[in-house]
C-alpha cells in the first residue's frame, strides 16, 4: 500500500514538472532563468520607472539605456540637456565631461533706459569675446550620491571705443578708449542632486561653490584720452592733474584710469556661489529652470556688485532623429551697483542748459564729491539654440541671444552669440 502511494506521488510530480518545463525545453528554460532583466521587462504602467522610457528612438536606447537602473536614473540624456547650466541633472559616478564654449557680445552704446544716466556713455561701444573651459566629474562620497564637481576657467577680451559726456555735461565730450584681456576668476562648484524623476515628479539639485580672485582687476583706459568742449580739444586726460575733470571715476587711487569691474578680466574678489536647478522630462521634451547667485567680496575698497544669473528653457527634438534638438530659453543677469572709494572733482552742471556753470572770468566751477556708484540692473535675453548630437557622448551647440529687457541703468549687450562643444566619457 505504501509502495503504491509512493509511486502515485512520483507520477504526479513528474507530470507537473513536464507541464511546466517541457514545452520550452530544458535549454530554453535555463536561458530564461539566467537572462538579466532589461528595460523591456518593466511594465508600461509602472510609474516609478517611466523615466527609463522617455521616448528616444531605438538606436538611442541601444547606446544610452542598456545600463542598470540606478545608473540610468542618474544619466544626463544629451537629447534633452539645455545649453545653459539651469537644470537639475548631475553626471553619473565616474563620468568625466570637458566643455568648451565661446561667446561674443556687443553693446552698441546704450547704457540703460535712463537717458540722463546713459548720457555719460554716449556713443561708447563695448565688444567682448569670452571663452570658458569647464571640467566636470561625477562621483559619490560614501553614502552621499549624485555629486558633480565643476572647475570653470574663463578667459576674457574686451574692447571699448567711443566718446561720452563726462558728468553728463552735453557740450563736453571725452574719448573713452582701451582694451583689457586675461584669465578670468576661476570657480569651483559642487552640485548635488537630491531627488530625480525616477521617484518624484521632477529632478531637483542645489549648487555650492567658491570663486577665486585669479584675474587682473587693474586694467586701464589708454593714455590718449582727450576732453573736447564744443568739438574743440581742450586738455588731455592724464588722470594725474589735480582739479581737472578726469576719467578716474572707477579708480581706487588718484591718477588711475581703471575700467569698471564689468570691463576687467575679473572682479579680483573672492566669492561664494549658491544655486538651484530643476528639470521635468516628458516623453520627448524637457522643461528646465534654475538660478545661480554669486556673492562677491569687497576688494581694495571697491564693491564689485553681486550677480544673479537665472534661466528657464524648453528642449525638444524637432524631428524623430536623436541627433538634433532645439533649446528655447529665457535667461538673464541682475547685477548690483559697483561702489568706489575716494573723492572726485568735476564741473557743476547747469540743469537748465546741460552745460557747465561758469564764473565771471569764464572758468568752470568745480566741486568735489565721493565717487559715484556705477549702477546696474536686470537684463533679460531670449535665445533659440540648436544642439547637434553626432554621438551620445558629444554635443555641439550654437546659441544666438537677443535682449528683450534692458536695465534702467547700466550696460548690457544688445545681442550675443555663443557656441560650444562638450565631451562626456
Amino acid at each position: 500500500m505504501r509502495r503504491e502511494r509512493h509511486h502515485a506521488f512520483l507520477r504526479t510530480t513528474l507530470a507537473v514538472a513536464a507541464c511546466v518545463f517541457l514545452p520550452a525545453g530544458p535549454a530554453r528554460a535555463q536561458e530564461e532563468e539566467q537572462r538579466p532583466p532589461s528595460y523591456r521587462d518593466i511594465p508600461a504602467e509602472d510609474e516609478q520607472y517611466r523615466f527609463l522610457r522617455l521616448g528616444e528612438s531605438k538606436d538611442y536606447l541601444e547606446t544610452e539605456r542598456k545600463r542598470i537602473v540606478d545608473q540610468i536614473e542618474q544619466a544626463i540624456p544629451p537629447l534633452y540637456e539645455p545649453v545653459r547650466p539651469f537644470h537639475g541633472y548631475t553626471l553619473p559616478p565616474g563620468a568625466w565631461r570637458v566643455a568648451l564654449s565661446t561667446s561674443f557680445t556687443r553693446n552698441p552704446g546704450d547704457f540703460g533706459t535712463d537717458d540722463d544716466y546713459a548720457l555719460f556713455f554716449n556713443k561708447v561701444e563695448v565688444d567682448t569675446l569670452a571663452a570658458d573651459l569647464s571640467l566636470q566629474y561625477g562621483f559619490e562620497l560614501g553614502p552621499v550620491k549624485d555629486l558633480t564637481l565643476d572647475l570653470s576657467v574663463p578667459f576674457k577680451m574686451q574692447r571699448t571705443t567711443g566718446t561720452g559726456h563726462p558728468f553728463r555735461i552735453k557740450p563736453m565730450e571725452m574719448t573713452m578708449e582701451g582694451s583689457a584681456r586675461g584669465l578670468g576668476d576661476v570657480s569651483l562648484t559642487l552640485k548635488k542632486k537630491w531627488f530625480d524623476q525616477g521617484n518624484l515628479p521632477f529632478t531637483f539639485s542645489t549648487m555650492l561653490g567658491a570663486i577665486f580672485p585669479t584675474a587682473d582687476d587693474d586694467e586701464e583706459f589708454n593714455n590718449s584720452q582727450t576732453i573736447f568742449i564744443n568739438g574743440v580739444p581742450v586738455m588731455p586726460v592724464s588722470g594725474n592733474v589735480a582739479g581737472n575733470p578726469s576719467i578716474d571715476v572707477f579708480s581706487r587711487n588718484f591718477g588711475e584710469r581703471l575700467f569698471p569691474r564689468k570691463g576687467q578680466p575679473g572682479n579680483g574678489s573672492w566669492g561664494a556661489r549658491f544655486g538651484v536647478g530643476l528639470t521635468r522630462q516628458f516623453d520627448r521634451s524637457a522643461l528646465h529652470g534654475g538660478a545661480i547667485f554669486d556673492l562677491l567680496a569687497k576688494n581694495d575698497g571697491i564693491t564689485p556688485g553681486h550677480e544673479l544669473k537665472y534661466g528657464i528653457s524648453y528642449v525638444f527634438p524637432p524631428t524623430p532623429s536623436d541627433q538634433f534638438s532645439i533649446d528655447l530659453s529665457l535667461f538673464g543677469l541682475w547685477k548690483g551697483n559697483e561702489k568706489f572709494p575716494g573723492l572726485i572733482t568735476h564741473p557743476i552742471r547747469d540743469v537748465a542748459t546741460g552745460g557747465p556753470v561758469m564764473d565771471a572770468a569764464g572758468n568752470m566751477l568745480l566741486f568735489t564729491t565721493k565717487r559715484p556708484d556705477f549702477k546696474h540692473g536686470n537684463a533679460t535675453f531670449a535665445s533659440p539654440s540648436l544642439i547637434f548630437i553626432p554621438s551620445p557622448n558629444t554635443r555641439i551647440f550654437i546659441s544666438p541671444a537677443y535682449r528683450i529687457i534692458e536695465p534702467r541703468r547700466g550696460p548690457s549687450p544688445e545681442w550675443m552669440i555663443t557656441a560650444g562643444i562638450t565631451f562626456t566619457f
